[in-house]
């Protein structure tokens, strides 16, 4: 063994011969090639922040080539991302490599391949070796979604898990039909008067009167956070002692009897006395002389009620009123807490017996489990139990994991760092590594913490900063340097998120309370500007950015009464105006550059649809990524309607639509035709024929009355319907809310292309359009919070939500977890608008409307836009409240006419250009070598 050096602590690799003759020996590189320096960037620890356009995909697929080429078995390792789209792009990334390098007449790819792994002298045959043992092996390289993934450990851990045989998922349809099941289970079991006291308390004292419609809400919103802590976490906040009755009384009386000279202080002191009185604390909980008497305990100062000072001798007695108020507040919020505890408890049960009795379960569920069980198995345990041992993890899209992901990640990430095998150990302070197919280890985790969209689906950032905390060892390395945008995009972007606090909201507030929300939306925005990198280009494109305002939309005189008073347009008016000027931007851009990508990225569906109907009125050929539901056409429409029909042959609705639509051609729809006539053809063709073949003939029926755009999603809809489980206890209404809500893309994607931000994560376009950065930074709080103090445990306490104005009645820790809450919500807004500017290459094209003040301090992206530029330009007195108007401009404005689209078609040698595209394609065919004359499982030919 190589002798080691603990003052230097260098990584040494021992190389072990112990003559197992493994199907991947032979593809060990010679010794000499294996340096010091290839094995530790393939086997090192590492956490890689790569920021848009770097190369994620790039650098994984790198990772992942090196620890093959160093004669890992490919079943050891096992590489992760949150798509089937991405996982797909990686495999195929990976043989597409291999093979273009295995090609004698490809020098290119050779010499590329070379410097993503490192290997100055790698031989071309041991790519075509490598190749050609992967594609006989394929089945063997895991590369997939976390959720397969977790599929893959259920099935490997069934009696654990308590699992019944032969379980399936759910999909989103059935999700819903389970969840309205067990409720109604739970409501059959529960006592009438324990029904009511738990909505009494959900509702705080309002009785709500659709208990059904009440407890389904409760569990949407709280259940997925609730299963994760268990009950006793809802009963985490304390309740302070309420005050004395005669201290009450006494306070009332002082407040009565004091002498002022403001009579709205007189007035609103007679209020609180009134109240006081009755022990009525309710409506005063929101009140502003409460949230004064707080801040006065803070700055030590008289109580204030706008202007006015309260005499000091009221102090005691306004610190009677607050407790008083705080114990009511606490004390509802506490029993809310408990009956969601308990409502949570009781459909747990219901749930789970639903469940297990159909055998079917959602993703999340097995998740949840697979954490709970991981908590008590060892690595080891578990990593004999899966088909093979996993040496090698490699995490993509990292910063979008969520708590209860990591549990179980965690578990695994542990076990490849901790020690690396049989045969390696710490020796003298050294970390020795034996390079071994069946001993090597690894850990590998990339991501970007300013590209998490998806925390309201779960997703936590900051789980990315805990893997240096939790996993040992770990290098963390950044990458900045883009290989998408021009430098014009990125100097925009860098000077956007770096001037963040020349925002008014980014000032901290006069005093640092942590109850003040105020204070976390400042900490948001210094953050994000602190630790936002600059940015730089690896190629010099031409680019453009413009950020401008939309039409002013003047106020509306009555022309009956021209002297009344103007009428200001509405928000609806407002966004149809602008809606109207970016579809025309995007139809003078198409037309000037028919061979552009566009993407125009929105905040919600309604956008897209709205944007989509006005580009097409144009006769811009548009798409929408993601797709929509098959019923956004009217043909789907009337086969809905017809198997409404069938469903409730009563409801007069659903006749009367399709008698009106072809199918009275094909149906006794007339009306001397029997009412359940045409029912009754259906049910029975659905009985004797099956669903798919009723659906196929109405589809068949309506196809001559429909253009090419209806016919298409009249085949989608064929389609979906020979995919849906059909069973006996199903119904047919479950088949109509499937398509109702199933998104369904079209099959071409046109040169223009709409989808929400969100959507667009992970694809690039030569230009994009902003239209819908005006809408609030940050949405309704959730329904819910929990206490996470360490991002690898359950949650140590929840409670539903209060609204900021009660946020001082909580404990300090209770106030911080809301606000870091609110910080959290601003602090993905920004990454929202920070992957929406990055999916641009070359133009960037923002339109927001015109503001109603000229400060522009809007809690929006177009206000935070408009102050980050605006602190850094030289442009002085921009009105942001006129139409029309550039606030920011950046460029060359015909940037297209001297693009160059054959050297910036490929993917460029470094990775980045394509790293986070949507399609891979080879710059030149893939050839096989001719097999042999012993047939090869598994063999792939071409």
């Amino acid at each position: 063994m190589a002798d080691s050096n603990p003052e230097t602590e260098d990584m040494q690799f021992v190389f072990a011969d112990d003559g197992v003759n493994d199907a991947f020996d032979e593809l060990l590189l010679e010794r000499e090639m294996l340096s010091p320096e290839l094995l530790r960037s393939a086997f090192e620890p590492t956490l890689v922040r790569a920021s848009a356009g770097t190369g994620k995909t790039y650098q994984l697929t790198a990772r992942l080539l090196k620890i093959l080429l160093t004669g890992a078995p490919p079943e050891s390792v096992l590489a992760t991302t949150f798509t089937r789209k991405a996982a797909g792009e990686i495999l195929t990334r990976v043989l597409v490599t291999l093979g273009t390098a295995a090609d004698p007449e490809n020098a290119d790819a050779l010499e590329g391949l070379r410097q993503q792994v490192g290997l100055p002298g790698l031989p071309r045959h041991v790519c075509g070796d490598l190749f050609h043992r992967l594609l006989r092996n394929i089945h063997r390289l895991r590369i997939c979604t976390l959720d397969s993934l977790f599929s893959q450990l259920a099935r490997a851990l069934p009696f654990e898990l308590e699992l019944p045989p032969g379980w399936r998922l759910t999909d989103e349809v059935e999700e819903v039909w389970l969840r309205q099941l067990a409720v109604g289970n739970m409501i059959d079991v529960l006592e009438s008067s324990e029904i009511e006291s738990l909505i009494s308390m959900l509702g705080r004292g309002d009785v709500k009167r659709n208990i059904a419609r009440e407890l389904i809400q409760v569990v949407e919103t709280t259940y997925e956070m609730s299963r994760q802590g268990g009950v006793e976490a809802w009963d985490s906040i304390q309740v302070p002692t309420r005050p004395e009755s005669k201290l009450v009384t006494s306070t009332a009386g002082a407040f009565r009897m004091v002498e002022i000279k403001q009579k709205s202080l007189r007035e609103l002191l007679e209020k609180m006395a009134d109240h006081l009185d009755a022990r009525d604390f309710g409506p005063l909980v929101e009140q502003t002389l409460l949230k004064n008497i707080h801040k006065s305990r803070i700055t030590k100062e008289e109580v204030k009620f706008g202007r006015s000072k309260f005499p000091p001798e009221l102090d005691s007695n306004f610190d009677v009123l607050y407790q008083a108020v705080q114990c009511e507040s606490l004390s509802l919020l506490r029993s809310q807490n408990q009956a969601t505890g308990s409502v949570a408890v009781y459909y747990e049960g219901a749930i789970n017996d639903v469940k297990q009795s159909q055998r079917s379960f959602a993703f999340d569920d097995i998740a949840v489990r697979l954490a709970r069980v991981f908590r008590d198995l060892d690595a080891a345990t578990i990593q004999n139990r899966l088909d093979s041992k996993i040496d090698h993890l490699l995490l993509d899209e990292f910063q979008d994991t969520a708590p209860v992901q990591w549990q179980v990640l965690k578990v695994l990430a542990q076990s490849v760092v901790s020690g690396g095998g049989d045969g390696a150990g710490a020796e003298g302070g050294s970390l020795v590594r034996t390079i071994d197919p069946r001993r090597s280890q690894s850990f590998f985790c990339v991501g970007d913490t300013k590209q998490a969209i998806y925390g309201w689906r779960g997703g936590v950032a900051e789980i990315f900063d805990a893997v240096d905390r939790q996993v040992d060892g770990i290098i963390s390395r950044s990458q900045d340097q883009s290989f998408r945008s021009s430098r014009v995009v990125l100097d925009a972007v860098t000077v956007a998120f770096q001037n963040l606090t020349k925002h008014p909201l980014a000032e901290p507030p006069e005093i640092d309370d942590p109850s003040e929300k105020s204070v976390y939306e400042a900490e948001a925005l210094q953050d994000f500007a602190k630790k936002f990198p600059a940015h730089t280009a690896a190629k010099n494109l031409p680019g453009f950015v413009r950020f401008v305002t939309g039409p002013l939309v003047p106020p509306k005189v009555d022309p009956e009464n021209p002297k009344a008073k103007p009428v200001k347009p509405t928000a609806k008016e407002i966004t149809a105006a602008l809606m109207d000027a970016t579809a025309e931007q995007i139809q003078a851009l198409n037309q000037a550059a028919p061979e552009l990508t566009i993407g125009v990225l929105t905040r919600t569906n309604a956008t897209v649809a709205m944007l989509i109907d006005r580009l097409e009125s144009l006769g811009v050929d548009v798409s929408a990524e993601g797709g929509n539901p098959l019923t956004d056409s009217v043909p789907v429409r009337w086969v809905m309607s017809a198997l409404m029909m069938v469903e409730h042959p009563g409801d007069g609705r659903w006749r009367f639509h399709i008698a009106h639509s072809p199918l009275a051609d094909h149906l006794p729809l007339a009306e001397s035709d029997p009412v359940d006539a045409a029912a009754n053809q259906l049910r029975t063709m659905i009985e004797d024929r099956g669903l798919a073949e009723t659906v196929m003939f109405l589809t068949e029926s309506l196809r001559p009355a429909c253009d090419s755009r209806d016919s298409v999603r009249l085949h989608q809809l064929v389609e979906l319907t020979t995919l849906y489980r059909h069973t006996a206890r199903s119904r047919l209404r479950d088949f109509v809310d499937l398509v109702n809500v199933k998104r369904v893309q079209r099959p071409r994607a046109a040169a223009v292309r709409v989808m929400t931000v969100h959507q667009s994560k992970g694809l690039e376009f030569d230009a994009v359009f902003l239209p819908e950065i005006h809408k609030e930074l940050i949405g309704q709080p959730p329904q819910c919070v929990a206490d996470l103090p360490d991002l690898g445990q359950p949650p140590v306490g929840m409670s539903r939500s209060v609204s900021e104005k009660q946020w001082h009645y909580l404990p300090t820790r209770w106030q911080r977890t809301f606000g870091g809450n609110v910080k959290s919500r601003v602090t993905e807004a920004l990454c929202l608008l920070y992957v929406a500017m990055t999916r641009a290459r070359q133009g960037l094209y923002i339109v927001t409307p015109p503001s109603t003040k000229r400060d522009f301090a809007n809690k929006n992206a177009a206000s935070l836009l408009f102050h980050a530029w605006a602190g850094a330009s030289d442009e002085a007195d921009i009105d942001p409240t006129s139409g029309n108007t550039v606030l920011y401009e950046s460029g060359d404005p015909s940037w297209w006419d001297n693009l160059d689209r054959g050297e910036d078609a490929g993917a460029d040698s470094s990775g980045g250009e394509s790293a986070d595209s949507d399609d891979v394609t080879p710059r030149r065919a893939i050839r096989f070598r001719p097999v042999g004359e012993t047939p090869l499982r598994n063999a792939v030919s071409v």
